[in-house]
């Protein structure tokens, strides 16, 4: 049985590097294309960001807040951004933060979570269960907080590592981190 921290791994890899487009730049050879996603996984699986990122979900799944009320998860999200030397605009509607890595020239990839609780008393009993009476992360935006984080935290250990290719095609432009 898959445990939640082998879930969390995978579904960031999946929702971070799933769809990455294939390319006809040169430099991206079949050999290297396949390896990409791995390579991020393989971070994600560090234990030093592996134990970080499931120490934020539990922080955010123990204190969850309604929409338009999240100030402390937001709080933390700046914290974790300050930290980790990421630029951000806050606040964007109420409560949300949007952070910025790389040069800010385009092409631009942007990536999102909501990060609102559900108005239900969680009825589970485990050591990090609500702390909040009547509110919950039944909806699961604890964990895409948390992917997000992580996925900005891989991003910004290794911003100077990435290029982001715009590639020309009929359909207009196709993105490929690289």
């Amino acid at each position: 049985l898959m445990g939640f921290s082998q879930w969390l791994s995978l579904t960031f890899i999946f929702h971070a590097f799933l769809s990455l487009p294939i390319s006809s730049e040169p430099s991206l050879s079949p050999e290297v294309l396949p390896q990409m996603p791995v390579n991020f996984l393989e971070l994600a699986k560090r234990p030093e960001v592996f134990d970080w990122m499931v120490g934020i979900r539990r922080k955010i799944h123990e204190n969850p807040e309604l929409g338009f009320q999240e100030f402390e998860t937001s709080k933390l999200i700046r914290a974790e951004l300050d930290q980790m030397g990421i630029p951000y605009k806050y606040p964007v509607a109420e409560t949300g933060v949007v952070g910025y890595i790389g040069t800010g020239s385009p092409p631009f990839v942007a990536i999102r979570a909501d990060m609102d609780a559900l108005a239900m008393q969680e009825s589970v009993e485990w050591e990090h269960k609500s702390k909040v009476p009547g509110k919950m992360h039944a909806c699961g935006h604890d964990a895409h907080v948390t992917m997000l984080l992580g996925a900005a935290k891989i991003l910004q250990d290794h911003r100077h590592e990435i290029q982001i290719i715009c590639v020309q095609s009929a359909a207009g432009c196709q993105l490929t981190i690289v």
